[in-house]
């Protein structure tokens, strides 16, 4: 009887290593699976990600997050897809004040490079990141 109790506490003990050893695989598959996910996002969704992944709008979005007490967020979103004349996301990021969206920035992404320009209303041009962090000063971007 000792014998078998023995036993079985062993299997059970394996069996348990067994488990655990099966989440970390499952973990792994779960990250792969992410990864895949985010290889396979919209190309919209990609040309927003690349926005938002700017310096400058991340800022912004805490700036309005800290001044508005958490009530109002900065978003981004396609105004125009690309078309064979223009080969451009062309992004807003904007504020929602509950009337209306207020617009802060518009950028372009081109479709092919993923290269993001800041458009500038004042030169109705588009000129690089680069660019606009060398002329704009940082409270202005």
């Amino acid at each position: 009887m000792k014998n078998f109790f023995s036993k079985a506490l062993l299997i059970i003990s394996f069996l348990t290593l067994l488990s655990c050893n099966h989440s970390s695989k499952k973990e792994t598959a779960q990250t792969k699976r992410q990864v895949e996910k985010l290889a396979l996002a919209s190309p919209d969704e990609a040309a927003i990600d690349r926005v938002l992944d700017l310096d400058e709008v991340k800022r912004k979005g805490a700036e309005i997050d800290k001044l508005s007490k958490g009530e109002r967020h900065l978003s981004a979103y396609v105004e125009t897809a690309p078309t064979k004349e223009d080969s451009n996301y062309w992004i807003k990021v904007a504020e929602d004040n509950g009337d209306s969206k207020v617009a802060y920035y518009t950028f372009a992404v081109d479709s092919k490079t993923r290269d993001v320009r800041y458009y500038d209303p004042m030169q109705d041009s588009l000129i690089s990141i680069e660019q606009w962090r060398k002329t704009t000063p940082l409270d202005e971007r």
